[in-house]
C-alpha cells in the first residue's frame, strides 16, 4: 500500500496538480480574510493592484518560460548551463525595463496621478523585482520536472503571505500600505529560500550567450502576444468598472473570478497533459492524431467541469457568504452568469493549444485579439448604457462566444473536426477516466 501511495504521490501529473490545488486553496483564504479585513473600496483598489501586477508578470512569464523549457529540457550540461544563462539575462533585462518605465511614469506624472496611482506605481517595481527569483525558479524546476519542489515554492509562498495577514488581522494593523508590505515580504522570502537551494540557477548567468538570448526572444514573443491580450481581457474589465463605476464595484465583481479558479484548476491540469500530445502529433505531420486528441480533450473536460458547476451554483449562496461574507451577496447573479459561461472555457482553452501546438500562435493571438477587443467596446458600451456588473459579465460571455467561433473556424480549416465528434469522443474519454477511478483506489488500498 504504501510503495503505490508513494508511486502516486511522486507522480508529475499528481504533483502539478497538487500545485494548483494548493495555491488555489492559500488564494482563497488570503482572499477571504483580505474581504473581511480591508472596507470595500480599499479591498477593491488591491485587487486592482494585485490584477496588474499579475498583467505585468504574465508579460514576463510568456516572454520567457516557454522558450527557457523548450531549450532547456533534454540538453547537455553546457547547452543547459548556457540556456539558463541566456534566459536570466533576459529575464533581469524584462524587469529592469519594467523598473525604468514604472520609474519614468512615477516621476514625470507624479502631478498628475491621484493617489491611488501613485501607490501603485510606487511599489509595483519592487514586487516584480523580488518576485523574480522564485518565478524564474519554478521554470526551470519545471523544464527539469521536479514538481515537488514547485509546490514547495507554492506552499513557502502562499503560506507566508497567510500567516502575515492573519497577524495583520488580529492585530487590528490591516491596511492598504501593511497588506502590500506583507505581500512583498512573502515573495522576498520564497526568493531568498530558492536561492539559497540552489533552485534559480542564477550562477549560470555567466554562461549567457548572446545567439540564446535571441532566441529565447524571438520563440516568446510568439507566445506573449497572445498571453498580453488574454490577461488584458479581466484587466479591462476591472480598470473600466474602476473609472466608469468605483472601486468597490472593483470588489463585488473579483467574487466570481475567485469561482472560476476552481474550473481553472482542471483546466490547467489537463491543458499540461495534452500539449505535448499535440506537439508531438503535430512534428509527425499527423493532423488526423491532432484532431482526436484535440475532441477527445475538449469534450472530456466539458462533460468532467459540468457536476462542479451544477454544484456550485447550487450551493451559490452560503458559498459566497463563506468566501467573503453576506454584504456581497449582490455578486450572486454575476457569479452565476461566469459559472454557465464556464461551461465553454475547455473549448475556449484547446483552441488556443491546438492552434499554438501546430504552429500557428498567430491565429491564436488574433483570437485573443478580437476578444479583447470585443470586451473593451462592450464594457465601455454596457457599462455606460446600464451601470450595471451583470451587463460586464455578458460582455464577457460574448467576447468568449465570439473567440471560440473564430479559433474554431481556424481549425477547421485544418483539421477534419465537428462538433459532434468534440461530443462524442468526449463522452467516450470522459467514460473512460471514470472507469479508471475505482481501479486506482483499489490500488492504493492494496
Amino acid at each position: 500500500m504504501g510503495f503505490r501511495l508513494m508511486s502516486v504521490i511522486r507522480n508529475h501529473h499528481f504533483q502539478s496538480l497538487m500545485g494548483n490545488v494548493i495555491s488555489a486553496f492559500f488564494n482563497i483564504l488570503s482572499f477571504a480574510l483580505l474581504v473581511r479585513t480591508l472596507p470595500e473600496a480599499t479591498f477593491g483598489e488591491w485587487v486592482f493592484f494585485q490584477v496588474t501586477y499579475n498583467m505585468l508578470d504574465q508579460i514576463r512569464t510568456g516572454l520567457l518560460q516557454s522558450g527557457l523549457i523548450k531549450y532547456y529540457a533534454g540538453t547537455n550540461a553546457f547547452t543547459a548551463r548556457k540556456v539558463c544563462g541566456s534566459a536570466w539575462y533576459l529575464a533581469i533585462a524584462i524587469t529592469l525595463a519594467f523598473l525604468l518605465i514604472n520609474l519614468l511614469v512615477l516621476g514625470i506624472g507624479w502631478g498628475y496621478l491621484g493617489p491611488s496611482w501613485q501607490y501603485f506605481l510606487q511599489y509595483l517595481g519592487i514586487i516584480l523585482l523580488l518576485s523574480l527569483p522564485f518565478n524564474f525558479a519554478t521554470w526551470l524546476l519545471q523544464a527539469k520536472h521536479q514538481f515537488d519542489k514547485i509546490v514547495q515554492i507554492r506552499i513557502l509562498q502562499n503560506a507566508t503571505f497567510l500567516l502575515l495577514l492573519t497577524i495583520m488581522h488580529f492585530t487590528g494593523k490591516s491596511g492598504l500600505l501593511m497588506v502590500t508590505y506583507a505581500y512583498a515580504t512573502a515573495m522576498l522570502v520564497t526568493s531568498i529560500y530558492c536561492i539559497v537551494h540552489r533552485w534559480t540557477g542564477i550562477r549560470s548567468l555567466y554562461f549567457k550567450s548572446i545567439a540564446e538570448v535571441k532566441s529565447l526572444f524571438v520563440y516568446g514573443r510568439l507566445i506573449v502576444g497572445s498571453m498580453i491580450a488574454s490577461t488584458f481581457i479581466p484587466y479591462s474589465d476591472n480598470f473600466f468598472i474602476r473609472t466608469m463605476i468605483n472601486p468597490a464595484a472593483v470588489a463585488i465583481y473579483s467574487i466570481p473570478q475567485k469561482f472560476m479558479e476552481v474550473i481553472e484548476i482542471i483546466l490547467r491540469s489537463f491543458a499540461a497533459t495534452a500539449q505535448p500530445t499535440l506537439s508531438g502529433a503535430a512534428n509527425r505531420n499527423d493532423p488526423a492524431a491532432i484532431a482526436r486528441t484535440f475532441c477527445k480533450y475538449t469534450g472530456a473536460i466539458t462533460f468532467l467541469i459540468l457536476p462542479f458547476i451544477l454544484g456550485l451554483i447550487l450551493f451559490i449562496h452560503p458559498l459566497i457568504i463563506i468566501l467573503a461574507g453576506k454584504e456581497y451577496l449582490v455578486a450572486l447573479p454575476i457569479v452565476v452568469i461566469f459559472l454557465c459561461s464556464a461551461i465553454l472555457y475547455p473549448m475556449d482553452r484547446f483552441v488556443g493549444v491546438t492552434l499554438d501546438m501546430m504552429n500557428k500562435p498567430h491565429l491564436n493571438f488574433y483570437k485573443n485579439l478580437i476578444k479583447l477587443g470585443i470586451n473593451v467596446i462592450g464594457d465601455v458600451l454596457f457599462i455606460w448604457l446600464f451601470m450595471d456588473l451583470r451587463a460586464v459579465a455578458a460582455a464577457s460571455f460574448l467576447n468568449l462566444v465570439v473567440g471560440i467561433l473564430f479559433g474554431y473556424g481556424c481549425l477547421k480549416k485544418q483539421l477534419d473536426i465537428t462538433v459532434m465528434d468534440v461530443l462524442k469522443q468526449g463522452w467516450t474519454e470522459c467514460m473512460l477516466i471514470l472507469e479508471k477511478i475505482p481501479a486506482k483506489l483499489q490500488l492504493v488500498k492494496k
